[in-house]
């Protein structure tokens, strides 16, 4: 017990109904022993040990002088998480993230599950993005990926919150309303000649403002456009009148219809 409260640097925790408490057991004491002071753990001495931990820099005094032991985070592998998240809160309606989406989940909580579930370089698909938030923590940590979803609004908000994770220079993600198409089926007609075909199955109305019209001003047009990998297969494409063919321009269905919203 004497020892215990030994004098040590001009301090004696005694003054303050304390003793002398060093690691010299356990796992801390067996990673200092490891990394830090080679032979830690076969010193018996309580002020020995105190010399060994200072002379080492594992010792900080505060501003009253009281000695403190340094203790390393990775010394600690801590523990691993349960099943039932609390510390990350939902996205309030006065978050800097909200997006006025009624699924929205925090950007924190995603960012934990993708890390914890893939590498750099992989491919992180989300069948339902809503708001995009998987896609925008996906981008961050340098995976690849792929969101699906049907609603209008859902495409806007990945291409918004795209651009901003991007920056603008580098513009937003390229939206396809329609499933690849093969392109093992041999030479395919130039896409014009469906012309009357598409009048007839759709019954002369305007696959974009939903009217009716002459032939004459119906236009074939790509819901793929040919500039981000659409093909001339009777699939990808419909007729537009020549107004909603012009305003439709060089983007996809999808994006076409999420800048109505």
């Amino acid at each position: 017990m004497h020892i215990l409260c030994s004098t040590w640097q001009g301090w004696n925790p005694t003054d303050r109904g304390r003793c002398w408490s060093v690691p010299k057991t356990g796992d801390y004491a067996a990673w200092i022993d490891k990394n830090i002071i080679s032979g830690y753990c076969q010193e018996k001495g309580v002020l020995a040990h105190l010399d060994m931990l200072h002379e080492a820099g594992m010792i900080e005094f505060s501003s009253t002088g009281t000695p403190r032991l340094k203790r390393y985070l990775h010394a600690n592998p801590g523990q691993l998480p349960n099943d039932i998240w609390t510390d990350i809160p939902p996205v309030s309606s006065r978050s800097k993230e909200a997006k006025k989406y009624p699924t929205q989940k925090p950007l924190k909580l995603l960012e934990r599950i993708i890390k914890a579930s893939s590498s750099e370089g992989d491919l992180i698909l989300d069948p339902f993005c809503g708001c995009t938030t998987a896609l925008v923590i996906a981008y961050r940590l340098e995976r690849k990926w792929v969101g699906i979803d049907l609603s209008p609004l859902a495409v806007k908000l990945v291409n918004d919150r795209i651009i901003e994770a991007r920056g603008p220079i580098f513009g937003g993600a390229i939206a396809l309303d329609e499933p690849p198409i093969l392109t093992d089926l041999g030479d395919i007609p130039n896409y014009r000649t469906h012309r009357h075909r598409l009048y007839g199955k759709q019954e002369g109305i305007c696959a974009g403002c939903d009217t009716h019209f002459p032939f004459r001003v119906m236009e074939v047009d790509h819901k793929l456009p040919r500039s981000k990998g659409g093909t001339d297969h009777e699939d990808n494409l419909q007729l537009l009148c020549s107004s909603c063919n012009r305003e439709k321009g060089g983007r996809t269905m999808a994006e076409w219809k999420a800048s109505q919203v």
